[in-house]
């Protein structure tokens, strides 16, 4: 795991208010699993405005679907490692990172830790 490269992003995040096609849950996750483990899913949910995102996403059955479409079969929160992505509703439907010690996730400005719970479901990056 990059941690300079990760505490870098996260920072530059926190200053940028969240906006669905250019800076949401999903590009915030693609872009923290490609600077920390260097594994790269950026193109595979590639759209670049609040249209082409909800377009995309639809298209790909939602949240849930564009992720199985570019990683694989979603998997139990246990069967997971830190670089993984975490889907979870708090309040709606969202992706985070997890951590070591904690799920990474970008709500509003902000980049929020929350705890990890075994009802959780994500997958292996």
């Amino acid at each position: 795991m990059n941690v300079v490269a990760l505490r870098g992003y996260f920072n530059e995040q926190a200053q940028i208010p969240h906006k669905l096609g250019s800076v949401d849950c999903v590009k915030f996750v693609t872009e923290a699993v490609y600077l920390g483990w260097g594994r790269d899913y950026r193109n595979a949910l590639q759209y670049h405005d609040r249209r082409s995102a909800v377009d995309r996403l639809r298209a790909l059955g939602g949240l849930i679907g564009a992720c199985n479409h570019a990683i694989g079969p979603m998997r139990d929160v246990e069967d997971l490692e830190p670089g993984d992505v975490i889907y979870f509703h708090k309040p709606r439907p969202t992706l985070g990172l997890l951590m070591p010690e904690y799920v990474a996730v970008k709500i509003g400005q902000n980049i929020h830790r929350l705890v990890i719970e075994p009802e959780m479901h994500g997958w292996k990056t």
